[in-house]
């Protein structure tokens, strides 16, 4: 599918492209930080434009993101924070978000969005890329990042706040 498809990195001019995109994806996998009780919720899972233009302000020295466009179609996205750690010199690298329309999947638009952020971390300095996939039952984006030539060595551990602890 590369005919056609365009990746590019993108400012708080897309806010409502990438709210749209990702609210998609909070609607398939709940929205994150909160617990499966709350992820699921509308107000939770659909992102305004206003909030995401605040969102992509927030981390534009913490995180990027790309668009993925099928004939200047939105198609999908993906994000890289790259951060300094206490673990060695070179950046910590972390894909956070990888979505690609459920229609489009299986047509390289994922792998393409993994290269862009493979790139951009190797050009960070970064030793290595680490992806977290929200969901321990996901076998398709589990078999994707495998294909993509990702290992699993460790086990992510959560705790979510309530919001009365997490105002104390």
């Amino acid at each position: 599918m590369s005919e056609g498809l365009t990746i590019r990195e993108v400012s708080t001019d897309d806010a409502a492209t990438v709210a749209e995109l990702f609210s998609e994806f909070n609607a398939m996998l709940g929205a994150d930080g909160l617990s499966d009780r709350q992820a699921f919720l509308p107000e939770n899972v659909n992102v305004a434009t206003n909030t995401m233009a605040r969102r992509l302000e927030a981390m534009r020295e913490v995180e990027r993101v790309w668009l993925a466009e099928v004939d200047g179609t939105p198609a999908g996205l993906i994000c890289l924070r790259l951060v300094p750690y206490i673990g060695q010199d070179a950046p910590f690298a972390e894909v956070t978000q990888l979505y690609v329309r459920q229609a489009l999947k299986r047509h390289g638009i994922g792998a393409a969005l993994i290269a862009v952020a493979e790139h951009a971390a190797m050009q960070a300095g970064a030793t290595c890329v680490h992806i977290i996939t929200g969901a321990v039952d996901n076998d398709d984006a589990q078999a994707f990042y495998k294909a993509q030539g990702y290992m699993m060595p460790g086990v992510e551990f959560v705790k979510y706040f309530s919001p009365e602890t997490a105002n104390a």
